[in-house]
């Protein structure tokens, strides 16, 4: 793509010009399925309990291994 700039622009307009973003409308209806909502909701919940459970789960592996090494030590 070429681009030819007129010698009378400056650069910020030319700068102005390339950043043009296009504006969402506000008012614009979306059509929401209130089901997948609360089925996401209900997999995170799930997927919080997996990361707490794997959390203290290896809490408390990593204690029972560190008490094995200290009794072996003594």
């Amino acid at each position: 793509m070429i681009r030819i700039f007129d010698k009378n622009k400056s650069k910020s307009e030319s700068k102005n010009q390339k950043k043009n973003i296009p504006v969402q409308y506000i008012n614009q209806k979306r059509i929401v399925d209130i089901n997948k909502l609360l089925n996401r909701v209900r997999l995170n919940k799930k997927n919080e309990i997996k990361r707490k459970i794997i959390l203290y789960s290896s809490i408390v592996l990593g204690l029972s291994l560190l008490g094995t090494l200290i009794m072996f030590l003594k």
